[in-house]
């Protein structure tokens, strides 16, 4: 790093790169690396089923495990399914071992940016960026579809900056497999800067620009297209619409998801990346805007000493990324969520220039102390350090204080079924292995056709959860085939009641429930006897509750 900027890139600085990169991940993650039971939430519904590759006889097919699986693109399914099936790794391990790799593919290509637009020195500035900005290490944590987003549209970038129609090919059509929609944001971009230069003196794009391409662009078309037809041929779509976005109590702040009315762009394009290059996450509120306030005179100077004019004739890749990103996101929030949640199309995008706005402006504040002999092997030490504190634990849950659950759950009958409160059911699918009637994250109301399934799954399930009447506890075992349930004790107290059980528009008929004269019937051992594999926590046998059950 104390060599001048235009200094050939040496294969040491990739390797030095990775090394790094992997330092602040093993770190950062130190805790899920070595717990089975710490892992990203959204792993809970995406990847549970995958265990069938190691042991056939778990998850006996039902409409979670069959809706999962339609919900994962093909093609990370097909790299989870080599390493079950070639080296006999367990799905929820794997997921670790990916997130790290795919979190040092983003650090290589964002040094690959920063050196493309002016040198080696502001390559390390950009990597250092990966290292300390939450986003993106958040986004890719469980090594879930999500997780492909950020990288590959780095490693996308890179190859446009680099004029590599190939190269671009190539990570379009790895995005068509693992991130589609990722894959339309880059290819309407491509599609763009090409139509523009065609229409101005401005060289030809790299990409689109030979008949092979345009068979690229047929193929991601059809790869997105095949998984947007196949959950809605399965009947699990289409996705909802701003008509039903906006009847459903589900989509709004007290139900299942936030997504109505659709947030401020404000939020969007300036205050929550704002929220994750300043301490607002680790220290609150005032810290974060004192952090933010000591930044900004650093980058003030290093804005002054940059060369944007050198830096802007390098640059119209990433402006017509942002062009194509905001026209998506505009046309996204008009026809929500016909394309998906509109801020995918623009959020990843935004973090990535803002990463590479901080590095040039850091690059250039810092080119004096750079000059000093050790300066740049102290700087890179306590980016390093700093990444791998600010990045502990982000993406990552603590799921540990219910192992004796699991473990509980993991020695009933591999085709049993079990129920309860929809919360504590992701961590006993997943954990437990078992079966379960409704769980809270694979309640997705923005499949139309899957919620239809979904949401009665729940209301029933809640009824009996909170059921007064012990025919109620009886009648939904029996249609529903269910062989246990779990019940939280601490979840019929008022207080838990009064904070909103579960999710609008369950929530109301819950309290309803509640509110009814007599006692809660699953509490009553005469009537239903239990193990208690931990403290307040019951685990109800009502097989035998259920008349007419083989």
């Amino acid at each position: 790093m104390t060599g001048p900027s235009d200094r050939p890139i040496r294969r040491s600085d990739w390797l030095l790169v990775a090394l790094c990169s992997l330092v602040v991940f093993v770190l950062a993650h130190r805790l899920g690396l070595v717990s089975p039971y710490v892992v990203n939430d959204d792993v809970r519904q995406q990847l549970f089923w995958m265990a069938r590759w190691l042991d056939p006889a778990l998850y006996p097919p039902d409409f979670l495990s069959e809706y999962a699986a339609a919900y994962v693109p093909a093609g990370v399914k097909a790299l989870y399914f080599g390493a079950a099936a070639g080296f006999g790794l367990d799905p929820l391990a794997f997921s670790k071992l990916l997130t790290g790799a795919l979190f040092v593919v983003l650090a290589l290509a964002l040094y690959g940016l920063g050196a493309t637009l002016e040198g080696p020195v502001l390559g390390w500035f950009a990597a250092a960026m990966a290292w300390s900005m939450p986003y993106f290490l958040k986004n890719i944590s469980g090594g879930l579809s999500r997780a492909f987003a950020g990288p590959l549209l780095a490693l996308f970038l890179l190859a446009w900056m680099r004029r590599s129609g190939r190269g671009m090919a190539w990570v379009l059509l790895l995005e068509a497999a693992a991130i589609p929609y990722i894959a339309i944001l880059c290819a309407g971009c491509a599609c763009l800067d090409a139509l523009l230069a065609r229409l101005t003196d401005r060289p030809a794009a790299p990409f689109p620009s030979r008949p092979g391409h345009g068979l690229v662009l047929a193929a991601a078309g059809v790869a997105v297209f095949a998984m947007n037809h196949d959950l809605a041929a399965k009947g699990y779509g289409p996705l909802a619409g701003r008509a039903v976005l906006a009847a459903g109590p589900e989509f709004t702040a007290a139900g299942r998801l936030d997504l109505y009315p659709l947030p401020n762009p404000f939020l969007d394009l300036l205050y929550w990346p704002f929220e994750g290059i300043g301490l607002f996450l680790e220290w609150g509120l005032v810290p974060g805007i004192v952090s933010l306030a000591v930044l900004a005179p650093v980058l003030w100077l290093g804005a002054r000493r940059a060369p944007w004019r050198e830096l802007a004739a390098k640059a119209r890749p990433a402006a017509m990324l942002l062009a194509g990103s905001l026209g998506l996101y505009v046309l996204a929030r008009a026809i929500a969520l016909a394309l998906f949640v509109p801020d995918r199309y623009i959020s990843y995008t935004i973090n990535l220039l803002y990463a590479l706005l901080l590095a040039v402006c850091l690059r250039h504040a810092l080119a004096g102390l750079l000059s000093r002999p050790g300066a740049a092997v102290g700087l890179i030490l306590l980016a390093v350090g700093f990444g791998s504190w600010r990045l502990t634990g982000v993406g990552l849950y603590d799921y540990r204080p219910d192992a004796p659950l699991y473990a509980a759950v993991a020695a009933l009958p591999r085709d049993a079924v079990l129920a309860g409160n929809a919360r504590d059911m992701d961590n006993v699918l997943t954990f437990g292995r078992r079966n379960v009637v409704a769980t809270f994250e694979l309640a997705h109301p923005w499949s139309t056709g899957a919620w239809k399934v979904m949401l009665p799954r729940l209301a029933h399930q809640a009824e009996a959860y909170y059921a007064k009447d012990p025919t109620t506890v009886r009648e939904f075992a029996r249609v529903y085939d269910v062989d246990w349930m779990v019940v939280r004790e601490a979840d019929y107290e008022a207080a838990a009641l009064a904070r909103g059980p579960l999710f609008a528009p369950l929530d109301a008929g819950i309290r309803e429930l509640a509110g009814l004269p007599g006692n809660f019937a699953l509490l009553d051992a005469a009537e239903f006897p239990y193990t208690s594999p931990e403290p307040g926590v019951r685990l109800v046998d009502v097989r035998a509750a259920a008349p007419g059950r083989p």
